[in-house]
């Protein structure tokens, strides 16, 4: 008599489940196939622990078990689950699997616990089946929802401690030594340091993450933007979530940082943004000052340092620009604060009558910003008036809206004042720094980049033009 194998799916969402446990599920497994007569090869025990069942490319252990299943011939002919919602909790994922499995490689697959006929009322159970295994899933995934809501609404920690805390009895504590490089981080930030320079701080004093990780640029950035510094805890429920919280609600933790200094923290990465763009190499990086503001009038291209003292096109280098634009960076410099230097002094006072394009955007945005905070706000009183919120509720979120509304109006103004504000002044204290033998390349092209959109270089014409980021307008030497 010839011999017939299976195979053997387990799957079990979390440790704590006993009834369906690895090895609970294994030794029915194994006895049903010997009842029945079927052989079980080790190698062909499938297992996924601790995964939910709602999607089948997320467990290795399934899509193995399929991929030996497409074998020519199959190594096995049944595949036994302990029930049909161990093999799949999505409809679509059994109804494609199954019958991909039945009608390709011969293979059906069983459940020990659960008989049905093979027959067309079998097939109208087993579908009553998957249902169900599926209403159930996204139940409990609703259920799981409501109740982290209710947490989140609570204050209440739900994901592991930042940088700086640990966890005390569901809270956020602080460890001292961590809560120190934060704050130290902020400082050096609000003091004008790069994140990339800050990340090579916290290396060098050998800070790891809880994970064991370094610093790295990233996660420093994450650090400056995470409201648990400030005594906040940040959660989103998911997205198309009716009636979902705001994002950030009121924790029950101490703060590390200051609110000032983290709006602060906020703004200045709001506004290296909008200047510098999200992925610009880090200012302590660069071999000059110049490289990174000075362009290629051919094709737009950055001009890049190159040894010893020359600066030329990047993409010229890299064969994607005709001209080189080779030009000495002593004489390029020269003619850059020279330039700089007679608008200074020039007579005529500058004044900025339209911003650049970059600024414009970033004032919309703020403004919609804004707007959507004035609306959130109206929201809130309406909630409480309904009682929908307690009046410490109200009062809680209330001041978390204004502060930012409040922030958000102040760097309006000032951004707007702008507008009025004669440069000379601006390009003079650019100058001192730019002409300064002991200022470094960081400073210095920090310095050049609050007055310099870009400059243009054009060998062929031997002239570079300034874009001023005040709106000068065209200067070219």
């Amino acid at each position: 008599m010839e011999e017939t194998f299976a195979a053997c799916y387990i799957r079990v969402s979390t440790e704590e489940q006993t009834e369906y446990s690895p090895e609970a599920q294994r030794r029915a497994l194994e006895r049903y196939a010997g009842q029945h007569k079927l052989s079980i090869r080790p190698e062909h025990v499938y297992v996924d622990a601790g995964i939910s069942g709602r999607r089948a490319e997320t467990r290795p252990a399934f899509m193995a078990m399929i991929a030996a299943a497409k074998e020519k011939p199959p190594p096995f002919s049944v595949i036994l689950v302990h029930k049909f919602d161990r093999f799949a909790r999505s409809r679509e994922d059994s109804i494609v699997y199954k019958s991909m499995l039945r009608r390709q490689c011969g293979v059906q697959v069983v459940s020990i616990t659960e008989h049905l006929e093979d027959d067309r009322m079998g097939l109208i159970l087993e579908a009553m089946l998957e249902a169900m295994a599926e209403y159930y899933s996204v139940n409990l995934a609703d259920e799981v929802r409501k109740g982290m809501t209710e947490k989140a609404r609570r204050g209440e920690l739900q994901t592991s401690p930042p940088f700086g805390y640990r966890v005390e009895h569901n809270a956020l504590v602080p460890v001292e030594e961590e809560a120190q490089i934060v704050r130290e981080i902020f400082r050096r930030f609000l003091a004008g340091a790069s994140i990339a320079s800050i990340a090579r701080w916290t290396q060098r004093l050998g800070a790891r993450t809880h994970r064991g990780n370094p610093l790295d640029p990233r996660r420093v950035r994450y650090i400056l933007e995470n409201p648990a510094y400030i005594g906040q805890l940040r959660w989103q429920p998911g997205k198309g979530q009716e009636n979902r919280p705001p994002p950030i609600m009121a924790g029950s933790h101490p703060p590390l940082v200051d609110p000032k200094d983290f709006e602060a923290a906020a703004a200045r990465l709001k506004d290296n943004a909008a200047r510098f763009g999200q992925h610009a190499r880090p200012a302590g990086d660069r071999k000059h000052w110049l490289a990174g503001l000075v362009r290629c009038a051919h094709c737009g291209g950055g001009l890049i340092f190159s040894q010893p003292h020359y600066l030329k096109c990047g993409r010229y280098a890299k064969g994607k620009c005709p001209t080189s634009q080779h030009v000495p960076v002593r004489d390029l410099e020269e003619a850059i604060l020279t330039r700089m230097q007679g608008d200074a002094a020039c007579r005529t006072p500058f004044l900025v009558q339209t911003a650049l394009q970059n600024e414009d955007d970033t004032q919309a945005a703020l403004t919609q910003e804004l707007s959507g905070l004035e609306r959130k706000l109206q929201r809130l009183r309406e909630a409480y008036l309904c009682g929908a919120d307690s009046l410490q509720e109200y009062k809680t979120k209330k001041q978390a809206l204004s502060a930012q509304a409040d922030h958000l109006r102040q760097d309006l103004e000032h951004r707007r004042g702008n507008r009025e504000t004669g440069v000379q002044d601006r390009l003079f204290q650019a100058l001192v720094t730019l002409k300064d033998p002991a200022a470094g390349t960081e400073e210095k092209y920090r310095a050049a980049a609050q007055v310099l959109e870009t400059c243009v270089w054009d060998k062929e014409a031997g002239r570079v033009t300034l874009v001023y980021r005040l709106d000068l307008g065209q200067r070219p030497v």
